[in-house]
């Protein structure tokens, strides 16, 4: 697997690979050269997570670098967000229908029409994307080949790691005391890239490793769905271009439902 250390090569060359492979990855959907298993949006961004979570594994080797990398994979991500927003609340409203037509017909088909043309807005609105997104990639492949990653050893990794785990504790710390959707979306999102961090160390050890991916895995999965039903939830309760109230009122109690 690419995502992976490789024993022939060192951390440095490892983590290069590892980094590059993913931006050409980006770089192969936004140029329409590869055609992606999900929506291009959503592989793209996947693309972007994974470079970024290695990008932060040699933060200290590359220095003022980072940051600047850093941002620009942030940066990229940020002119597909609504894009992608709108994909995930069509796709959450698609999953519940399917839960309801086992013991109901409702269907809520206005909502999946608002949904629709709600995410066919911004995919007109940002049409553009592929063309902005790939000369910050090509960029940053350049960038890539440069870093000064000759001795990064695995004391550099650890620390790296050590980092992501504490920033995850740190997160989820936050989201007990204060357990907001916002808090726990911000927990998922630090645990996804250790998740990924971890996932590019397993051939270190796979058995030990591989449990604590599977552990975040589950964790990213519950979290996840969680999250997406909230998003759904608060975009129902706004009063503008609403579906029918009842029609609302029955999704939002669906939402609740499956919430506990």
């Amino acid at each position: 697997m690419s995502f992976q250390l490789r024993r022939n090569q060192t951390l440095g060359a490892n983590l290069q690979r590892v980094c590059r492979k993913q931006v050409e990855g980006a770089l192969e959907i936004v140029r329409g050269e590869k055609e992606a298993n999900d929506t291009p949006v959503h592989e793209t961004r996947k693309h972007l997570k994974k470079a970024r979570a290695a990008l932060q594994m040699v933060s200290d080797e590359i220095g003022p670098r980072f940051k600047k990398q850093d941002h620009c994979f942030r940066d990229i991500a940020r002119l597909i967000s609504d894009v992608r927003d709108a994909e995930v609340r069509l796709q959450t409203v698609r999953q519940l229908q399917k839960i309801t037509r086992r013991t109901s017909q409702q269907t809520f088909r206005k909502t999946e029409e608002l949904l629709l043309a709600e995410l066919e807005h911004f995919m007109a609105a940002f049409a553009d994307w592929q063309k902005q997104a790939a000369p910050p990639l090509e960029k940053l492949q350049e960038e890539i080949e440069a870093w000064p990653v000759d001795n990064l050893d695995c004391k550099n990794i650890r620390c790296a790691v050590q980092r992501a785990y504490k920033a995850a504790r740190h997160a989820l710390a936050c989201a007990k005391s204060k357990p907001t959707p916002e808090n726990f979306h911000e927990f998922r999102s630090e645990a996804k890239r250790l998740l990924y961090q971890l996932r590019i160390l397993r051939p270190i050890n796979p058995l030990v490793i591989g449990a604590l991916i599977d552990d975040l895995d589950s964790v990213g999965e519950v979290f996840g769905r969680s999250h997406d039903l909230y998003f759904l939830g608060e975009r129902l309760r706004r009063v503008d271009s609403q579906p029918p109230a009842r029609e609302t009122r029955e999704l939002v109690a669906v939402i609740e439902a499956t919430e506990v």
